[in-house]
Protein backbone atom coordinates (compact mmCIF):
# COMPACT_ATOMS: atom_id res chain seq x y z
CA UNK A 1 0.00 0.00 0.00
CA UNK A 2 1.38 3.44 -0.97
CA UNK A 3 2.21 6.10 1.62
CA UNK A 4 -0.56 8.34 0.23
CA UNK A 5 -3.14 5.59 0.61
CA UNK A 6 -2.07 4.98 4.20
CA UNK A 7 -2.40 8.65 5.02
CA UNK A 8 -5.89 8.83 3.49
CA UNK A 9 -6.94 5.74 5.42
CA UNK A 10 -5.59 7.17 8.63
CA UNK A 11 -7.36 10.44 8.02
CA UNK A 12 -10.70 8.70 7.42
CA UNK A 13 -10.30 6.60 10.55
CA UNK A 14 -9.48 9.66 12.58
CA UNK A 15 -12.51 11.50 11.22
CA UNK A 16 -14.94 8.69 11.99
CA UNK A 17 -13.49 8.27 15.45
CA UNK A 18 -13.83 11.96 16.15
CA UNK A 19 -17.47 11.93 15.04
CA UNK A 20 -18.34 8.89 17.14
CA UNK A 21 -16.42 10.20 20.12
CA UNK A 22 -18.42 13.41 20.10
CA UNK A 23 -21.63 11.49 19.59
CA UNK A 24 -21.43 8.84 22.27
CA UNK A 25 -19.20 10.18 24.99
CA UNK A 26 -21.12 13.35 25.76
CA UNK A 27 -22.55 13.69 29.26
CA UNK A 28 -26.09 12.48 29.52
CA UNK A 29 -27.34 15.93 30.44
CA UNK A 30 -26.43 17.34 27.06
CA UNK A 31 -27.83 16.54 23.66
CA UNK A 32 -25.51 14.52 21.42
CA UNK A 33 -24.40 16.28 18.25
CA UNK A 34 -25.74 15.08 14.92
CA UNK A 35 -23.49 12.25 13.63
CA UNK A 36 -21.36 13.36 10.73
CA UNK A 37 -18.13 12.53 8.92
CA UNK A 38 -15.86 15.44 9.62
CA UNK A 39 -12.78 16.44 7.63
CA UNK A 40 -9.69 15.53 9.61
CA UNK A 41 -6.32 17.16 9.45
CA UNK A 42 -3.83 15.21 7.39
CA UNK A 43 -1.80 12.91 9.60
CA UNK A 44 1.91 13.59 9.62
CA UNK A 45 3.06 10.87 12.00
CA UNK A 46 2.08 7.26 11.41
CA UNK A 47 2.65 6.36 15.06
CA UNK A 48 0.08 8.87 16.27
CA UNK A 49 -2.34 8.72 13.36
CA UNK A 50 -2.90 4.97 13.39
CA UNK A 51 -4.47 3.03 16.24
CA UNK A 52 -2.03 0.97 18.27
CA UNK A 53 -4.04 -2.24 18.67
CA UNK A 54 -1.74 -3.44 21.46
CA UNK A 55 -1.83 -0.32 23.57
CA UNK A 56 -3.98 -0.36 26.72
CA UNK A 57 -6.39 2.48 27.32
CA UNK A 58 -7.83 4.07 30.43
CA UNK A 59 -11.39 5.28 30.88
CA UNK A 60 -11.98 7.70 33.75
CA UNK A 61 -15.56 8.53 34.69
CA UNK A 62 -16.09 11.78 36.58
CA UNK A 63 -19.42 11.60 38.36
CA UNK A 64 -20.76 15.08 39.07
CA UNK A 65 -24.10 16.38 40.30
CA UNK A 66 -26.30 18.04 37.74
CA UNK A 67 -26.89 21.76 38.32
CA UNK A 68 -28.89 24.39 36.49
CA UNK A 69 -25.83 25.49 34.49
CA UNK A 70 -23.37 22.63 34.05
CA UNK A 71 -23.37 19.94 31.37
CA UNK A 72 -24.22 22.28 28.52
CA UNK A 73 -21.53 21.22 26.06
CA UNK A 74 -20.51 17.88 24.59
CA UNK A 75 -17.47 16.11 25.97
CA UNK A 76 -14.44 15.45 23.82
CA UNK A 77 -12.68 12.73 25.76
CA UNK A 78 -10.12 15.00 27.39
CA UNK A 79 -9.92 15.81 31.07
CA UNK A 80 -11.78 19.04 31.81
CA UNK A 81 -10.48 20.75 34.94
CA UNK A 82 -13.16 23.42 34.61
CA UNK A 83 -16.04 20.96 35.01
CA UNK A 84 -18.36 21.98 37.82
CA UNK A 85 -20.71 20.10 40.12
CA UNK A 86 -20.30 18.25 43.40
CA UNK A 87 -18.64 14.85 43.19
CA UNK A 88 -21.10 11.97 43.58
CA UNK A 89 -19.79 9.02 45.55
CA UNK A 90 -21.23 5.53 45.50
CA UNK A 91 -22.44 5.28 41.89
CA UNK A 92 -21.72 1.85 40.41
CA UNK A 93 -20.78 1.72 36.73
CA UNK A 94 -20.77 -1.37 34.56
CA UNK A 95 -18.65 -1.14 31.42
CA UNK A 96 -19.31 -3.79 28.78
CA UNK A 97 -17.20 -4.30 25.68
CA UNK A 98 -19.19 -4.29 22.44
CA UNK A 99 -18.61 -6.63 19.52
CA UNK A 100 -16.97 -4.13 17.16
CA UNK A 101 -13.38 -4.40 15.98
CA UNK A 102 -12.17 -0.82 16.14
CA UNK A 103 -8.70 -1.76 14.96
CA UNK A 104 -10.31 -1.79 11.51
CA UNK A 105 -12.11 0.87 9.52
CA UNK A 106 -14.99 -1.56 8.93
CA UNK A 107 -15.53 -1.82 12.69
CA UNK A 108 -15.80 1.96 13.03
CA UNK A 109 -18.30 2.14 10.20
CA UNK A 110 -20.43 -0.61 11.72
CA UNK A 111 -20.50 1.26 15.02
CA UNK A 112 -21.36 4.52 13.31
CA UNK A 113 -24.29 2.79 11.60
CA UNK A 114 -26.05 2.62 14.98
CA UNK A 115 -26.61 6.38 14.71
CA UNK A 116 -25.71 7.02 18.33
CA UNK A 117 -28.34 4.66 19.78
CA UNK A 118 -27.12 3.15 23.04
CA UNK A 119 -30.20 0.94 23.09
CA UNK A 120 -29.20 -0.66 19.79
CA UNK A 121 -25.60 -0.90 20.93
CA UNK A 122 -26.76 -3.04 23.86
CA UNK A 123 -27.51 -5.77 21.32
CA UNK A 124 -23.76 -6.13 20.68
CA UNK A 125 -22.65 -6.84 24.25
CA UNK A 126 -19.81 -9.32 24.82
CA UNK A 127 -18.86 -11.25 27.93
CA UNK A 128 -16.11 -8.73 28.76
CA UNK A 129 -17.54 -6.72 31.66
CA UNK A 130 -15.94 -4.41 34.22
CA UNK A 131 -17.46 -2.80 37.31
CA UNK A 132 -16.32 0.14 39.43
CA UNK A 133 -17.93 2.40 42.03
CA UNK A 134 -17.15 6.08 42.26
CA UNK A 135 -14.98 7.17 45.18
CA UNK A 136 -15.17 10.27 47.33
CA UNK A 137 -13.97 12.37 44.40
CA UNK A 138 -16.68 10.96 42.16
CA UNK A 139 -14.13 8.99 40.11
CA UNK A 140 -14.33 5.49 38.67
CA UNK A 141 -11.25 4.47 36.68
CA UNK A 142 -11.12 1.54 34.28
CA UNK A 143 -7.54 0.70 33.32
CA UNK A 144 -5.95 -1.66 30.81
CA UNK A 145 -8.90 -1.62 28.44
CA UNK A 146 -8.48 -3.12 25.00
CA UNK A 147 -9.16 -1.02 21.94
CA UNK A 148 -12.91 -1.09 21.38
CA UNK A 149 -16.31 0.39 21.99
CA UNK A 150 -17.84 0.07 25.46
CA UNK A 151 -21.39 0.44 26.74
CA UNK A 152 -21.38 2.35 30.04
CA UNK A 153 -24.31 1.78 32.38
CA UNK A 154 -25.07 3.07 35.86
CA UNK A 155 -26.29 -0.05 37.60
CA UNK A 156 -26.69 1.38 41.08
CA UNK A 157 -26.85 4.84 42.59
CA UNK A 158 -27.33 6.33 46.05
CA UNK A 159 -30.90 6.71 47.20
CA UNK A 160 -31.09 10.39 46.28
CA UNK A 161 -29.37 10.14 42.90
CA UNK A 162 -31.04 9.59 39.55
CA UNK A 163 -29.13 7.21 37.31
CA UNK A 164 -27.91 8.63 34.00
CA UNK A 165 -28.75 7.18 30.60
CA UNK A 166 -26.53 4.47 29.12
CA UNK A 167 -23.92 5.74 26.70
CA UNK A 168 -21.20 4.35 24.44
CA UNK A 169 -17.58 5.43 24.60
CA UNK A 170 -14.71 4.36 22.34
CA UNK A 171 -11.17 3.86 23.56
CA UNK A 172 -9.13 5.32 22.19
CA UNK A 173 -10.78 8.48 20.83
CA UNK A 174 -9.42 10.94 18.32
CA UNK A 175 -7.88 13.93 20.01
CA UNK A 176 -9.87 17.13 19.33
CA UNK A 177 -6.96 18.38 17.19
CA UNK A 178 -7.84 15.54 14.80
CA UNK A 179 -4.27 14.34 14.33
CA UNK A 180 -3.72 11.73 17.06
CA UNK A 181 -5.39 9.16 19.25
CA UNK A 182 -6.19 9.73 22.93
CA UNK A 183 -5.79 6.57 25.01
CA UNK A 184 -6.65 8.31 28.27
CA UNK A 185 -10.35 9.05 27.88
CA UNK A 186 -12.36 11.13 30.38
CA UNK A 187 -16.17 11.37 30.44
CA UNK A 188 -18.46 13.48 32.62
CA UNK A 189 -21.96 12.00 32.89
CA UNK A 190 -24.15 14.12 35.16
CA UNK A 191 -26.55 12.88 37.80
CA UNK A 192 -29.49 14.74 39.20
CA UNK A 193 -29.30 14.70 43.00
CA UNK A 194 -32.72 15.14 44.58
CA UNK A 195 -34.18 15.59 48.02
CA UNK A 196 -37.55 16.01 49.69
CA UNK A 197 -38.92 17.97 52.63
CA UNK A 198 -41.67 17.12 55.09
CA UNK A 199 -44.09 19.28 57.06
CA UNK A 200 -46.80 18.43 59.55
CA UNK A 201 -49.84 20.52 60.42
CA UNK A 202 -51.36 19.58 63.79
CA UNK A 203 -52.26 23.01 65.15
CA UNK A 204 -55.93 22.24 64.56
CA UNK A 205 -55.58 18.72 65.95
CA UNK A 206 -55.52 18.94 69.73
CA UNK A 207 -56.98 15.52 70.35
CA UNK A 208 -58.40 12.20 69.13
CA UNK A 209 -60.44 12.20 65.93
CA UNK A 210 -58.80 15.36 64.62
CA UNK A 211 -56.93 15.48 61.30
CA UNK A 212 -53.16 15.62 61.02
CA UNK A 213 -51.88 16.74 57.61
CA UNK A 214 -48.49 15.74 56.18
CA UNK A 215 -47.10 17.68 53.22
CA UNK A 216 -44.22 16.26 51.17
CA UNK A 217 -42.37 18.41 48.62
CA UNK A 218 -40.10 16.30 46.41
CA UNK A 219 -37.50 17.38 43.87
CA UNK A 220 -37.82 16.21 40.27
CA UNK A 221 -34.64 14.98 38.55
CA UNK A 222 -33.30 17.33 35.89
CA UNK A 223 -32.55 15.19 32.85
CA UNK A 224 -31.85 15.68 29.14
CA UNK A 225 -35.43 15.30 27.92
CA UNK A 226 -34.60 16.66 24.47
CA UNK A 227 -31.81 14.12 24.19
CA UNK A 228 -34.18 11.25 24.92
CA UNK A 229 -33.48 10.75 28.63
CA UNK A 230 -36.35 9.54 30.80
CA UNK A 231 -37.13 9.13 34.48
CA UNK A 232 -37.21 5.36 34.93
CA UNK A 233 -38.96 5.31 38.29
CA UNK A 234 -40.45 7.88 40.67
CA UNK A 235 -42.15 6.91 43.92
CA UNK A 236 -42.93 8.53 47.25
CA UNK A 237 -43.52 6.28 50.26
CA UNK A 238 -44.97 7.49 53.56
CA UNK A 239 -45.35 5.07 56.49
CA UNK A 240 -48.09 6.31 58.84
CA UNK A 241 -47.89 5.56 62.56
CA UNK A 242 -50.29 2.76 63.67
CA UNK A 243 -52.08 5.33 65.85
CA UNK A 244 -53.14 7.23 62.73
CA UNK A 245 -56.07 6.37 60.47
CA UNK A 246 -55.37 7.10 56.79
CA UNK A 247 -57.91 9.38 55.10
CA UNK A 248 -56.83 10.61 51.66
CA UNK A 249 -53.98 11.81 49.44
CA UNK A 250 -53.67 14.71 46.98
CA UNK A 251 -50.88 14.90 44.37
CA UNK A 252 -49.98 18.13 42.57
CA UNK A 253 -47.01 20.00 41.12
CA UNK A 254 -45.45 23.23 42.40
CA UNK A 255 -43.18 25.94 41.10
CA UNK A 256 -42.02 27.12 37.71
CA UNK A 257 -43.44 25.18 34.79
CA UNK A 258 -45.76 23.12 37.00
CA UNK A 259 -48.30 21.10 35.04
CA UNK A 260 -51.68 19.81 36.11
CA UNK A 261 -51.54 16.18 37.09
CA UNK A 262 -54.33 13.78 36.27
CA UNK A 263 -55.38 10.52 37.86
CA UNK A 264 -53.66 8.56 35.09
CA UNK A 265 -50.31 10.15 35.95
CA UNK A 266 -49.91 8.28 39.23
CA UNK A 267 -51.26 5.48 41.38
CA UNK A 268 -51.90 5.57 45.13
CA UNK A 269 -51.67 2.32 47.08
CA UNK A 270 -52.11 1.88 50.84
CA UNK A 271 -51.15 -1.31 52.65
CA UNK A 272 -50.45 -2.24 56.27
CA UNK A 273 -46.99 -3.60 57.03
CA UNK A 274 -46.00 -6.13 59.66
CA UNK A 275 -45.10 -3.23 61.96
CA UNK A 276 -48.71 -2.02 61.94
CA UNK A 277 -47.93 1.10 59.94
CA UNK A 278 -50.00 2.09 56.92
CA UNK A 279 -47.67 2.53 53.95
CA UNK A 280 -48.93 5.11 51.48
CA UNK A 281 -47.12 4.77 48.14
CA UNK A 282 -47.50 7.20 45.24
CA UNK A 283 -46.09 5.68 42.04
CA UNK A 284 -45.87 7.76 38.89
CA UNK A 285 -46.82 6.07 35.63
CA UNK A 286 -44.79 6.40 32.42
CA UNK A 287 -47.04 9.28 31.32
CA UNK A 288 -46.70 10.93 34.69
CA UNK A 289 -42.92 10.58 34.72
CA UNK A 290 -42.71 12.10 31.25
CA UNK A 291 -44.90 15.00 32.39
CA UNK A 292 -42.88 15.86 35.48
CA UNK A 293 -39.58 15.42 33.58
CA UNK A 294 -40.76 17.85 30.90
CA UNK A 295 -41.93 20.34 33.50
CA UNK A 296 -38.59 20.14 35.31
CA UNK A 297 -36.65 20.61 32.06
CA UNK A 298 -38.61 23.82 31.41
CA UNK A 299 -38.57 24.88 35.07
CA UNK A 300 -36.03 25.26 37.81
CA UNK A 301 -35.29 24.01 41.32
CA UNK A 302 -38.72 25.24 42.46
CA UNK A 303 -40.41 22.70 40.17
CA UNK A 304 -41.49 19.94 42.53
CA UNK A 305 -44.06 17.25 43.21
CA UNK A 306 -46.26 17.86 46.24
CA UNK A 307 -48.05 15.06 48.09
CA UNK A 308 -50.52 15.93 50.86
CA UNK A 309 -51.68 13.09 53.13
CA UNK A 310 -54.48 13.46 55.69
CA UNK A 311 -54.88 11.12 58.63
CA UNK A 312 -56.83 11.18 61.89
CA UNK A 313 -55.56 10.36 65.36
CA UNK A 314 -56.98 7.14 66.77
CA UNK A 315 -55.39 6.92 70.24
CA UNK A 316 -52.06 7.17 72.03
CA UNK A 317 -52.59 4.02 74.08
CA UNK A 318 -49.66 2.58 76.02
CA UNK A 319 -46.93 3.71 73.64
CA UNK A 320 -44.85 6.84 73.99
CA UNK A 321 -46.44 10.20 73.33
CA UNK A 322 -44.55 10.86 70.10
CA UNK A 323 -46.07 10.32 66.65
CA UNK A 324 -43.19 10.62 64.21
CA UNK A 325 -43.26 10.55 60.42
CA UNK A 326 -40.61 10.25 57.72
CA UNK A 327 -41.33 9.81 54.02
CA UNK A 328 -39.05 8.37 51.34
CA UNK A 329 -38.38 9.54 47.77
CA UNK A 330 -37.37 6.88 45.23
CA UNK A 331 -36.13 8.81 42.16
CA UNK A 332 -34.41 6.03 40.21
CA UNK A 333 -34.78 2.48 39.00
CA UNK A 334 -31.87 0.93 40.89
CA UNK A 335 -34.13 0.43 43.93
CA UNK A 336 -37.18 -1.17 42.35
CA UNK A 337 -37.65 -3.90 44.97
CA UNK A 338 -40.38 -1.91 46.73
CA UNK A 339 -43.79 -3.53 46.43
CA UNK A 340 -46.54 -1.07 47.45
CA UNK A 341 -49.01 -3.89 48.03
CA UNK A 342 -46.64 -5.86 50.28
CA UNK A 343 -44.53 -3.31 52.15
CA UNK A 344 -41.41 -4.59 53.88
CA UNK A 345 -40.70 -2.42 56.95
CA UNK A 346 -37.15 -3.79 57.11
CA UNK A 347 -36.22 -2.47 53.66
CA UNK A 348 -37.85 0.83 52.72
CA UNK A 349 -35.78 2.24 49.85
CA UNK A 350 -35.38 5.85 48.87
CA UNK A 351 -33.99 9.05 50.30
CA UNK A 352 -35.59 9.85 53.67
CA UNK A 353 -37.18 13.23 54.24
CA UNK A 354 -36.93 15.31 57.37
CA UNK A 355 -38.54 13.64 60.37
CA UNK A 356 -41.55 15.47 61.77
CA UNK A 357 -43.20 14.80 65.10
CA UNK A 358 -46.40 15.45 66.98
CA UNK A 359 -46.62 14.88 70.72
CA UNK A 360 -49.66 13.82 72.75
CA UNK A 361 -50.19 13.11 76.44
CA UNK A 362 -52.89 11.57 78.60
CA UNK A 363 -54.66 13.29 81.47
CA UNK A 364 -55.79 11.26 84.50
CA UNK A 365 -58.26 12.85 86.89
CA UNK A 366 -58.49 11.57 90.47
CA UNK A 367 -61.80 12.62 91.99
CA UNK A 368 -62.09 12.99 95.74
CA UNK A 369 -63.78 15.18 98.34
CA UNK A 370 -62.99 17.18 101.43
CA UNK A 371 -64.74 14.52 103.47
CA UNK A 372 -62.21 11.87 102.41
CA UNK A 373 -64.67 9.07 101.81
CA UNK A 374 -64.09 5.89 99.79
CA UNK A 375 -63.13 6.38 96.11
CA UNK A 376 -66.37 4.81 94.91
CA UNK A 377 -68.21 7.71 96.50
CA UNK A 378 -66.90 10.00 93.79
CA UNK A 379 -67.98 7.94 90.80
CA UNK A 380 -70.16 9.61 88.21
CA UNK A 381 -68.47 13.03 88.14
CA UNK A 382 -68.47 14.42 84.59
CA UNK A 383 -65.89 16.69 82.96
CA UNK A 384 -65.25 18.49 79.67
CA UNK A 385 -62.00 19.91 78.29
CA UNK A 386 -61.55 23.16 76.38
CA UNK A 387 -58.63 25.05 74.90
CA UNK A 388 -58.02 28.28 76.81
CA UNK A 389 -55.58 31.14 77.28
CA UNK A 390 -55.77 31.93 80.98
CA UNK A 391 -54.11 34.84 82.72
CA UNK A 392 -51.94 33.98 85.71
CA UNK A 393 -52.62 30.22 85.59
CA UNK A 394 -50.59 27.55 87.37
CA UNK A 395 -50.48 23.87 86.52
CA UNK A 396 -53.46 21.94 87.89
CA UNK A 397 -54.95 24.86 89.81
CA UNK A 398 -58.35 26.48 89.49
CA UNK A 399 -58.65 29.84 87.80
CA UNK A 400 -61.40 32.41 87.76
CA UNK A 401 -63.77 31.80 84.88
CA UNK A 402 -63.43 35.35 83.58
CA UNK A 403 -59.64 34.98 83.47
CA UNK A 404 -59.69 31.56 81.78
CA UNK A 405 -60.44 32.87 78.27
CA UNK A 406 -61.97 29.59 77.12
CA UNK A 407 -62.23 29.22 73.34
CA UNK A 408 -64.04 26.85 71.02
CA UNK A 409 -66.16 23.82 71.68
CA UNK A 410 -65.49 20.98 74.10
CA UNK A 411 -62.74 18.66 72.85
CA UNK A 412 -63.33 15.01 72.06
CA UNK A 413 -60.99 12.22 73.10
CA UNK A 414 -61.09 8.66 74.38
CA UNK A 415 -62.41 8.07 77.89
CA UNK A 416 -60.52 5.34 79.75
CA UNK A 417 -61.77 3.96 83.07
CA UNK A 418 -61.58 0.67 84.92
CA UNK A 419 -64.71 -0.34 83.02
CA UNK A 420 -63.11 0.13 79.60
CA UNK A 421 -62.74 2.72 76.85
CA UNK A 422 -65.32 5.00 75.32
CA UNK A 423 -64.05 6.39 72.04
CA UNK A 424 -64.34 9.92 70.70
CA UNK A 425 -66.43 11.47 73.46
CA UNK A 426 -66.59 15.05 74.75
CA UNK A 427 -67.79 13.99 78.24
CA UNK A 428 -65.45 12.18 80.64
CA UNK A 429 -67.06 10.38 83.60
CA UNK A 430 -65.21 9.03 86.63
CA UNK A 431 -65.41 5.30 87.17
CA UNK A 432 -66.00 3.21 90.26
CA UNK A 433 -62.53 4.11 91.56
CA UNK A 434 -63.16 7.83 91.15
CA UNK A 435 -60.75 8.06 88.21
CA UNK A 436 -60.98 8.82 84.50
CA UNK A 437 -58.20 9.18 81.91
CA UNK A 438 -58.48 11.42 78.85
CA UNK A 439 -56.54 9.85 75.94
CA UNK A 440 -55.09 12.09 74.58
CA UNK A 441 -54.29 15.78 74.20
CA UNK A 442 -51.63 17.40 71.98
CA UNK A 443 -48.76 19.16 73.71
CA UNK A 444 -49.22 22.88 74.24
CA UNK A 445 -45.56 23.80 73.79
CA UNK A 446 -44.81 21.89 70.55
CA UNK A 447 -47.07 22.34 67.53
CA UNK A 448 -46.46 21.86 63.78
CA UNK A 449 -43.08 20.25 64.55
CA UNK A 450 -41.80 23.37 66.28
CA UNK A 451 -41.51 24.73 69.80
CA UNK A 452 -44.14 27.29 70.80
CA UNK A 453 -42.88 30.45 72.47
CA UNK A 454 -46.08 31.25 74.36
CA UNK A 455 -47.93 27.95 74.74
CA UNK A 456 -51.64 27.83 75.41
CA UNK A 457 -53.49 25.82 78.02
CA UNK A 458 -56.34 23.41 78.50
CA UNK A 459 -59.19 24.08 80.93
CA UNK A 460 -60.99 21.24 82.70
CA UNK A 461 -64.61 22.01 83.56
CA UNK A 462 -66.68 19.81 85.89
CA UNK A 463 -70.17 19.67 84.43
CA UNK A 464 -71.71 17.23 86.95
CA UNK A 465 -70.66 16.44 90.49
CA UNK A 466 -71.03 13.09 92.25
CA UNK A 467 -74.27 12.71 94.17
CA UNK A 468 -74.15 14.78 97.33
CA UNK A 469 -71.38 17.13 96.23
CA UNK A 470 -71.03 20.59 94.75
CA UNK A 471 -69.56 20.94 91.23
CA UNK A 472 -66.32 22.89 90.81
CA UNK A 473 -67.09 26.60 90.67
CA UNK A 474 -64.07 27.43 88.46
CA UNK A 475 -62.19 25.67 85.63
CA UNK A 476 -58.89 23.94 86.29
CA UNK A 477 -56.01 25.01 84.02
CA UNK A 478 -53.28 22.62 82.90
CA UNK A 479 -50.70 22.08 80.13
CA UNK A 480 -49.40 18.98 78.36
CA UNK A 481 -45.67 19.51 77.81
CA UNK A 482 -43.31 17.88 75.32
CA UNK A 483 -40.61 17.15 77.90
CA UNK A 484 -43.06 14.98 79.80
CA UNK A 485 -44.38 12.91 76.89
CA UNK A 486 -41.28 12.13 74.79
CA UNK A 487 -40.28 8.93 76.56
CA UNK A 488 -43.58 7.57 77.83
CA UNK A 489 -47.35 8.01 77.56
CA UNK A 490 -47.27 10.75 80.15
CA UNK A 491 -50.44 11.23 82.16
CA UNK A 492 -51.06 14.43 84.09
CA UNK A 493 -52.20 12.88 87.34
CA UNK A 494 -53.95 15.54 89.37
CA UNK A 495 -56.70 15.51 91.94
CA UNK A 496 -60.02 17.35 91.77
CA UNK A 497 -61.49 17.89 95.22
CA UNK A 498 -65.23 18.48 95.61
CA UNK A 499 -67.01 19.59 98.75
CA UNK A 500 -70.25 18.12 100.05
CA UNK A 501 -73.51 19.85 99.19
CA UNK A 502 -73.97 23.23 100.89
CA UNK A 503 -70.34 22.89 102.03
CA UNK A 504 -71.43 20.21 104.48
CA UNK A 505 -73.94 22.34 106.42
CA UNK A 506 -77.28 20.68 107.23
CA UNK A 507 -80.40 22.42 105.90
CA UNK A 508 -83.74 22.35 107.67
CA UNK A 509 -85.59 19.15 107.07
CA UNK A 510 -88.22 18.95 104.35
CA UNK A 511 -90.34 16.17 102.97
CA UNK A 512 -93.07 13.86 104.44
CA UNK A 513 -92.36 14.37 108.18
CA UNK A 514 -92.33 18.13 107.82
CA UNK A 515 -95.75 18.07 106.16
CA UNK A 516 -97.23 16.04 109.02
CA UNK A 517 -95.92 18.52 111.56
CA UNK A 518 -97.32 21.40 109.58
CA UNK A 519 -100.66 19.64 109.25
CA UNK A 520 -100.89 18.97 112.98
CA UNK A 521 -99.93 22.53 113.71
CA UNK A 522 -102.61 23.72 111.34
CA UNK A 523 -105.23 21.52 112.95
CA UNK A 524 -104.27 22.77 116.38
CA UNK A 525 -104.49 26.34 115.25
CA UNK A 526 -107.92 25.76 113.71
CA UNK A 527 -109.10 23.91 116.81
CA UNK A 528 -107.87 26.70 119.00
CA UNK A 529 -109.67 29.25 116.89
CA UNK A 530 -112.91 27.25 117.15
CA UNK A 531 -112.62 26.94 120.92
CA UNK A 532 -111.91 30.62 121.24
CA UNK A 533 -115.01 31.45 119.16
CA UNK A 534 -117.24 29.19 121.27
CA UNK A 535 -115.86 30.69 124.46
CA UNK A 536 -116.53 34.21 123.29
CA UNK A 537 -120.13 33.38 122.32
CA UNK A 538 -120.83 31.94 125.79
CA UNK A 539 -119.54 34.99 127.49
CA UNK A 540 -121.70 37.16 125.28
CA UNK A 541 -124.79 35.06 126.09
CA UNK A 542 -124.19 35.28 129.87
CA UNK A 543 -123.85 38.95 129.63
Amino acid sequence: MSSLTRRRGAGLAAAVALAIGGMVAAPVATAAPTPAILAAAEATDLDTALIDADRASTLTIHKLAQTETNGTSAGNGLEDTSATGDAVEGVTFTVTKLNFDLTTQAGWQQLAALNGSAAEAAGYKTATVFTQTTDGDGLATFSNLEVGAYLVSETKAPQNVTTAEDFVVTVPMTNPNGSEWNYDVHVYPKNSVVDSSKEVSDNGSPTIGDTVTYTIKADIPKIDVDGGATIKNYQIVDPLDPRLQYQDTTVTMLGTGAQELEGTDYEIVTAVGSDGKTYVTVTFTADGRAKIASARADGDTSTQVQVVINATIKAIGNGNGSISNTSFLIPNDSQTTWDPNNPNPEDVPGEPSDEVKSYYGKVTINKTGTDGKAASTYAGAEFQVYECNPTGATQGATIDRDAANITGAALTANQVTAAGTVENTAKFTTGSDGKVTIDALRTNDFINNAAVTNPGWYCLVETKAPTGYEIQSDPIAFQVLRADVEASPYAIDFTVIDVPSNAGFRLPLTGANGIIFLTIAGILLVAGAVLLTVHNKRRSAQA
